[in-house]
């Protein structure tokens, strides 16, 4: 006969270690930002670790309530400080259909997720590898500041673009054709 699984009377509890809230790393977190992990957290069941989607919309569900910067400086954040890792990047695919970056919490095993192309994976604990508060404020500090050069070099990148029509534009050449005058051009007598 089977053992039957406990189940908690006040339901699904959201686990985190000790020694993760102890960590220089999570020291390092503004409170938003750790915030932002519970909700994210909140997304985790036992077996979905790799495949979890971290949109605005579906954390305004839970009730954080944030601006899209906000929401991806914290996860920048999360990444730079080991607590998060990108299984999947997101953006646009054919036809303008969207789809969602997945993460995974780097203190809890990934299943595989062959549809979604996502490899098994063990715990990293890549936000142990941090020994001071300062040394995970630099690495944070960091993929802000990487972040913000990329946005500007993609800025630039934009508007050279734009530039570069309207030069095409000015320099083309038109061509009139000598045709028969236009209907109303005709005068008629």
């Amino acid at each position: 006969m089977a053992k039957p699984k406990f189940k908690d009377a006040r339901g699904a509890h959201l686990p985190i270690y000790w020694a993760l809230l102890d960590s220089p790393a999570w020291f390092a977190l503004s409170f938003s930002q750790r915030a932002l992990y519970v909700a994210c957290r909140r997304k985790l069941t036992s077996n979905n670790n790799g495949n979890i989607a971290l949109t605005l919309a579906g954390l305004a569900e839970q009730g954080f309530t944030a601006s899209s910067s906000t929401l991806a400086g914290g996860l920048r954040a999360l990444q730079a400080a080991g607590f998060i890792a990108v299984m999947r990047e997101g953006g646009m695919v054919r036809r303008g259909q969207a789809i969602a970056t997945l993460y995974r919490f780097n203190d809890k095993p990934c299943h595989e997720w062959a549809k979604l192309d996502i490899p098994m994976m063990r715990a990293s604990n890549e936000w142990q590898q941090f020994a001071t508060v300062q040394a995970a404020t630099e690495a944070i500090n960091a993929a802000e500041l990487k972040a913000r050069c990329d946005h500007a070099k993609a800025k630039l990148e934009r508007e050279q673009r734009a530039i570069e029509k309207i030069r095409r534009f000015e320099n083309r050449t038109v061509t009139v054709r000598n045709s028969k005058p236009h209907r109303f051009e005709i005068q008629r007598r």
